[in-house]
């Protein structure tokens, strides 16, 4: 230990250099990041829970993991938020380009990794970001939420498109089989007049029940068929299954960078310690190299003369 004071008290001008100059540089990094981050933020009410959006098991993929309405929601926005398409979109639609020279999938990267998205309960979630300036926040805000409905609604469309054609089709193979039905009982009210007998009455009766379940299940299918198309309309109409309950706003002082300031400020403090803690270990040991050397020579020598004193003639 009073080896390691000692080359302390050796290089302590060095040593209290080096930690003003690490320390002063995180510091003033730490207090630019504070000061020049404006995070803005928008609260989202989600209604429900979207069967689309549900997960499996990666164990078994027939288990469904139970997710709330928020974390659904969550996940959706930090998925797109990992394209570049939908980062690209959001730029385009908050007036941002890339810059002239610059490297796009880098400036992609620059805004993505200034999004934040989380849930903070059950129907509730937060999408912030964080900008260099108080107006850009918003702006980004707004119009990643924008894009997201725009994709969303997408979405919605092709699935209804894709359900709806299915319905169709199955309405038409209904609507023939109830024609065929009807023509069928027709015919053979054609040929059997009344009255009728027994047998002809029930054969009848059944051409008549077979007539009614068709045509049941041609209603059952057209309510279908409006319930599909009508559905997301109503809910985007309602706007309810995805509420912006607080709008962003223009922040009007620095705000969201102080954990970054502080993770800045801990890296600077640790890296000045351990730069001064190297310097100490190194001044400690590497000088004693030399002299273990210089004492080998000067014991080589004095065996040296020792050895030619014994040869010397008496």
């Amino acid at each position: 230990m009073q080896r390691y004071l000692a080359a302390a008290r050796r290089h302590r001008a060095l040593i209290v250099a080096i930690l003003a100059i690490v320390w002063l540089a995180g510091g003033l990094a730490a207090a630019t990041e504070y000061r020049t981050t404006f995070e803005s933020t928008a609260s989202i009410w989600v209604l429900r829970a979207s069967p689309e959006l549900a997960q499996s098991s990666a164990d078994d993929p027939s288990v469904t993991l139970l997710q709330t309405a928020a974390s659904q929601q969550v996940d959706l926005i930090s998925q797109l938020l990992q394209t570049d398409s939908f980062v690209s979109d959001v730029a385009g639609r908050a007036g941002l380009v890339v810059p002239v020279g610059a490297d796009e999938s880098a400036y992609l990267d620059s805004l993505r990794k200034r999004f934040h998205v989380k849930a903070l309960g059950t129907n509730l979630l937060s999408l912030s970001y964080a900008a260099r300036d108080p107006e850009s926040g918003p702006k980004l805000v707004n119009a990643a939420l924008a894009v997201r409905g725009e994709r969303t609604a997408a979405a919605r469309v092709a699935s209804t498109t894709a359900l709806v054609t299915l319905y169709q089709k199955d309405y038409e193979l209904a609507q023939t089989e109830a024609q065929s039905a009807q023509r069928n009982l027709q015919a053979f009210d054609e040929g059997h007049p009344a009255p009728m007998s027994d047998v002809d009455q029930h054969s009848e009766a059944q051409l008549r029940l077979l007539l009614d379940l068709a045509q049941a299940r041609l209603s059952d299918l057209r309510g279908r068929l409006d319930r599909a198309a009508l559905a997301p309309a109503l809910i985007d109409v309602s706007g309810m299954e995805f509420q912006v309950v607080d709008p962003p706003r223009r922040p009007s002082a620095p705000s969201g960078g102080t954990r970054s300031a502080l993770t800045i400020a801990a890296i600077a403090l640790v890296a000045g310690a351990a730069l001064a803690a190297l310097l100490v270990l190194l001044s400690a040991h590497v000088p004693r190299v030399p002299v273990a050397v210089a004492q080998r020579e000067r014991s080589a020598r004095a065996i040296d003369g020792a050895e030619a004193l014994q040869s010397r003639p008496a």
